[in-house]
C-alpha cells in the first residue's frame, strides 16, 4: 500500500560537491579519521553554503548536495550558487594551507551546478522522516560534477544555469560531452578561477 507523502514543485538551483579521491585518502586509515575529515572539510564547506543563503540537503560521506531558492526565497538562486562555489574554492585554499602545515594530503573538490524544477518532499519510514530535493535537476547536477574529473576543472555549470548568469561571471565553454545515463551530449561551462 503506498504511503501518503507531502511534496511540492519548486524552482531552484542544485549544487553537488564531491571530494576527489576520498576512498583513496582513507582506504588504509582508521575510519574515525574519515569522520574527523568530514567534520573539518565538509562541515567547513557546508558552512560556506549556509552563509551564502543555501541549504545543505544531505551529506554523502565524500561530499554533499545543497540547494538554493528551494526552501528560502531567492530570485537570484543561480547567482547565489555561483558566489558560494567561488567562496568554497577560497575556503578550500585555506583548508589546504592548514593541511599542508599538518603534513596531511591536500584535497580538491568537484562542483556541479544545475537549475530548474525540483520536487521537495518527504521520504518516510517508520523511524525516519527526511525532507529532500529529488528529480532530474538533482541527477543532472551530480552527473555534471562527474564531468569535472574528465575536464580536470573544479566547478561546472549546466548550459541552462550558465545562460542566466553569463554576464555576471567569467566562464569557459567546455566541449560537448555525454553525461552518464543521458541520451544527448551536453555543453557545460567552467566557472573560471579569475572570478
Amino acid at each position: 500500500m503506498p504511503r501518503n507523502f507531502n511534496a511540492e514543485r519548486r524552482n531552484g538551483t542544485v549544487l553537488f560537491c564531491d571530494i576527489r579521491n576520498f576512498t583513496h585518502l582513507f582506504e588504509a586509515e582508521d575510519p574515525l579519521k574519515a569522520v574527523a575529515f568530514a567534520n573539518s572539510v565538509l562541515a567547513e564547506l557546508g558552512t560556506v553554503v549556509e552563509r551564502g543563503g543555501g541549504a545543505v540537503d544531505r551529506f554523502t560521506g565524500d561530499g554533499f548536495l545543497a540547494h538554493f531558492g528551494v526552501t528560502q526565497d531567492d530570485d537570484a538562486h543561480i547567482e547565489s550558487a555561483c558566489n558560494v562555489a567561488i567562496e568554497m574554492r577560497g575556503a578550500l585554499q585555506e583548508i589546504n594551507a592548514q593541511r599542508y602545515i599538518d603534513v596531511e594530503s591536500v584535497v580538491s573538490i568537484g562542483v556541479g551546478i544545475h537549475s530548474g524544477e525540483v520536487a521537495y518532499g518527504e521520504i518516510k519510514t517508520d523511524h525516519i522522516n527526511q525532507k529532500t530535493v529529488l528529480g532530474d535537476v538533482v541527477n543532472t547536477a551530480a552527473r555534471i560534477e562527474e564531468l569535472t574529473k574528465y575536464f580536470s576543472v573544479d566547478i561546472l555549470l549546466s548550459e541552462f544555469s550558465y545562460k542566466r548568469v553569463s554576464k555576471d561571471f567569467n566562464f569557459k565553454k567546455m566541449p560537448a560531452r555525454k553525461l552518464s545515463g543521458k541520451k544527448n551530449k551536453v555543453i557545460t561551462h567552467w566557472l573560471l578561477p579569475m572570478n
